[in-house]
C-alpha cells in the first residue's frame, strides 16, 4: 500500500520526499518502486521525518500504526497532518500525534491488492473511505484526487460507524473469496477438479456481480430461493451434511440473507414459511 500510494501520489503532483520503515532493506525496496515518480525520495529514520515533512501518510500494518505515531511524536512532530490507511480505525489510532497538535485522520482505499504492480492499476478509479479531523480529511480528499486522476470518489465515514464500514468492506472482498472457495469445494464433491471448477464458476460469478452492482441485489436475485423452491434447498442441505461444516454454515448464512431479499421482492408468505422450515 505504501509503495502504490507513494508512487501514485508523486505521479499526481504530491511531493513525496521521504520514506521510513522498521526495516531499512524493505524501505529501500519501497523507495526504488516510488522513485519512478519521485526520483529524490530519501530513505530515513522515523526520527528524521518531522524535519522533512509536515504531511505524513502512515501505511503500515494495523498493529504498527500506534507505534509509528508514538515514534513520530517522540521525534518532535507537533503540527501538520497525519493519515493512516487502516479502514477499521479512526484518528484515535494516531492519539500520540493528535495530543501534540497534529490533525489526524484515516484514508482507506476500498480495494484489494495482491502486489504493488497490481495496485497501480486497481487504485486508479476506486472509492476511499475518509474519517478524522477537518484538515486531515481535506488533505485526504486531495490525495484521492491525485491518486485517481480525479476518477475516484471519497466517502466521509462517521466516527462511530467505522466498524460497520470496515465490516462492509470485508463482506464485499474477503467474504466473496470465501464464497467462491466454498463453491469450488462443493463442485469438488461433484467430481470437478479445482482448476476446472474455478474456470466454470468464473462467468457465473462475474455476471452475478455485474447484475447486483448494476441493478441492485434484490433485482439481481435468481435461483431456488428466489423461486421459493424449498425442495431444492432441502436437497442442498442434505448434501451439505457430508462437507466441511464451515461450508455448510456459510451456505446457511447466505441462504438466510437471500431469503430476506426474496421476501422484500414479494415472495409469497407460504413460500417463505416453507423455506424457513428447511433452513431451520
Amino acid at each position: 500500500m505504501a509503495q502504490v500510494l507513494g508512487r501514485l501520489m508523486a505521479a499526481g503532483g504530491e511531493p513525496v520526499v521521504a520514506l521510513a520503515g522498521r526495516s531499512r532493506s524493505r524501505a529501500e525496496d519501497a523507495a526504488r518502486f516510488i522513485r519512478v515518480a519521485a526520483p529524490s525520495i530519501q530513505v530515513v529514520e522515523y526520527s528524521d521525518v518531522p524535519r522533512l515533512a509536515t504531511r505524513v501518510l502512515i501505511a503500515v500494518t494495523d498493529r504498527g500504526i500506534e507505534p509509528v505515531a508514538e515514534a513520530l511524536a517522540a521525534a518532535g512532530m507537533g503540527s501538520g497532518t497525519a493519515l493512516h490507511t487502516c479502514g477499521a480505525r479512526g484518528p484515535e489510532a494516531l492519539a500520540a500525534l493528535r495530543a501534540k497538535g497534529v490533525a489526524c485522520g484515516m484514508l482507506h482505499p476500498l480495494q484489494t491488492m495482491m502486489s504493488a504492480e497490481q495496485g497501480l492499476k486497481s487504485l486508479t478509479d476506486v472509492t476511499f473511505g475518509l474519517s478524522g479531523d477537518r484538515e486531515a480529511t481535506l488533505w485526504a480528499e486531495e490525495v484521492v484526487t491525485r491518486v485517481t486522476g480525479g476518477r475516484g470518489e471519497s466517502l466521509r465515514i462517521k466516527a462511530d460507524g467505522l466498524s460497520y464500514y470496515h465490516a462492509g468492506a470485508v463482506m464485499a472482498s474477503n467474504a466473496v473469496v470465501a464464497v467462491l472457495d466454498a463453491a469450488v469445494i462443493l463442485l469438488g464433491h461433484a467430481g470437478v477438479e479445482r482448476d476446472a471448477a474455478l474456470r466454470a464458476i468464473g462467468p457465473l460469478a462475474r455476471t452475478s456481480l455485474d447484475n447486483a452492482l448494476g441493478s441492485g441485489p434484490q433485482a439481481a436475485l435468481t435461483g431456488p430461493i428466489a423461486r421459493g423452491d424449498a425442495a431444492t434447498v432441502a436437497a442442498h442441505r442434505e448434501a451439505l451434511r457430508k462437507v466441511d461444516p464451515t461450508v455448510a454454515k456459510l451456505y446457511e448464512a447466505a441462504a438466510g440473507q437471500l431469503l430476506q431479499l426474496a421476501k422484500q421482492r414479494g415472495l409469497s408468505d407460504a413460500s417463505v414459511r416453507a423455506l424457513q422450515e428447511v433452513l431451520e
